[in-house]
C-alpha cells in the first residue's frame, strides 16, 4: 500500500491513504460516542446543535475553496511576507489535498456532536427524522466519494490508452464504429453476416452499469467477456479470419472506451449526489432550527 509520494516537489496523498484516514477518525468517533453520553446530557440540545451546525458549516468551506481561487491567491500573497518556515506551512495549508483532509475530518467529527444532540433531545419530529436520514445519506455519499477518489484514478491508469475527458470518449466511440463499418466493405457475405450478427450489436448497445461497475471494482477487462461469443465465430471464417479479428479488436476497443466513460461519469456523479444532499441537509437544518426556536419560545 502506498502512503505518500513526492511529485513535482510536493507531497501528494495516494491510493487508500485518505480512506484509511477517514476510517481511523470513524473508529475514534465510534469509541467517543460510547464514552461521552454524560457530556451530551450536560451540554444540552442547544449547545450540541450549535457545535454540530458549526462543524458542518466549516466542512462546507472546502467547496468554497475549490471554486474561489482568490482565497488561495490572497493566502499566498500574505504568506510571502512571513518567515520561511511559516510560509512553507501556509503553502501546505493552502493545498486542496489539505482542505480535502480537513473537510473529511470535520465531516466525520461532526457525527459526535450530532449524536450528542440526538441523545439530549426529546422525541424526534417528522422533520427531525427526515433530517437524520438525509445526514446519514450525506455522510455515506461522502465516504463513497472518498473511496472513489482514492481508488478510481488508479483503476483507470492500469487501462492502456484511457481518455481523461468524456468528449474524447464520445469521439472515440464514433470513430471506432465508423472504422468497423468501413472495414467490412468489399468483403464476403459470410463475413458481413458474422459482423452484423456478432460485432455490430456490441457497437450499438451499451453494457449494463452493474457490469461496468463490477469490472472497475475487480480490475477486470469487460471487453474480454463481452466479446467472447463474437470471438467463437472466427473459426467459421477461414478466408476472412484476419479481417474478423480486426473487427473483434475494434469491438473490444469500443467496450473499453465505454468502460472508460463510465468511470469518468462515476468520478463526478457521486459529487452531484453529495452536493444535492448537502443542500437538502442545510435546508432541513434551517427548518429544524426555526421550528425549535419558535416552539420553545412559545
Amino acid at each position: 500500500m502506498q502512503t505518500l509520494s513526492e511529485h513535482s516537489g510536493r507531497r501528494h496523498i495516494t491510493v487508500a491513504s485518505v480512506t484509511l484516514w477517514a476510517l481511523g477518525w470513524m473508529a475514534g468517533v465510534a469509541l467517543a460516542i460510547g464514552l461521552s453520553r454524560p457530556w451530551a446530557l450536560a451540554l444540552g440540545s442547544y449547545r450540541t446543535g450549535i457545535i454540530t451546525l458549526a462543524m458542518f458549516a466549516a466542512a462546507a468551506l472546502y467547496s468554497l475553496r475549490k471554486r474561489r481561487l482568490g482565497i488561495s491567491v490572497r493566502m499566498l500573497r500574505a504568506a510571502a511576507h512571513l518567515p520561511r518556515h511559516l510560509a512553507s506551512l501556509a503553502d501546505v495549508m493552502d493545498r486542496l489535498e489539505t482542505w480535502r483532509l480537513l473537510h473529511i475530518t470535520l465531516g466525520v467529527l461532526a457525527i459526535l456532536p450530532l449524536c450528542w444532540h440526538l441523545q439530549a433531545g426529546g422525541a424526534a419530529s417528522t422533520v427531525e427524522l427526515l433530517l437524520e436520514s438525509v445526514v446519514i445519506l450525506l455522510l455515506a455519499s461522502g465516504f463513497a466519494g472518498t473511496l472513489i477518489q482514492d481508488f478510481l484514478p488508479h483503476r483507470m491508469r492500469v487501462v492502456p490508452n484511457f481518455e481523461v475527458r468524456l468528449q474524447e470518449v464520445e469521439e472515440g466511440l464514433h470513430a471506432v464504429y465508423v472504422e468497423a463499418e468501413e472495414a467490412i466493405l468489399g468483403h464476403s457475405e459470410p463475413l458481413v453476416q458474422a459482423y452484423l450478427r456478432n460485432i455490430r450489436p456490441l457497437m450499438l448497445s451499451n453494457l449494463p452499469w452493474r457490469t461496468l461497475l463490477w469490472a472497475t471494482l475487480t480490475r477486470k477487462d469487460p471487453a474480454l467477456r463481452a466479446c467472447r461469443f463474437a470471438r467463437r465465430a472466427a473459426a467459421a471464417l477461414s478466408s476472412d479470419a484476419d479481417t474478423y479479428q480486426i473487427l473483434i479488436g475494434l469491438a473490444e476497443h469500443k467496450v473499453r472506451l465505454e468502460h472508460n466513460g463510465f468511470n469518468l461519469r462515476l468520478s463526478v456523479g457521486w459529487l452531484r449526489v453529495h452536493i444535492a444532499l448537502a443542500i437538502v441537509t442545510f435546508v432541513l437544518i434551517v427548518f429544524h432550527v426555526v421550528g425549535a426556536l419558535y416552539f420553545n419560545g412559545l
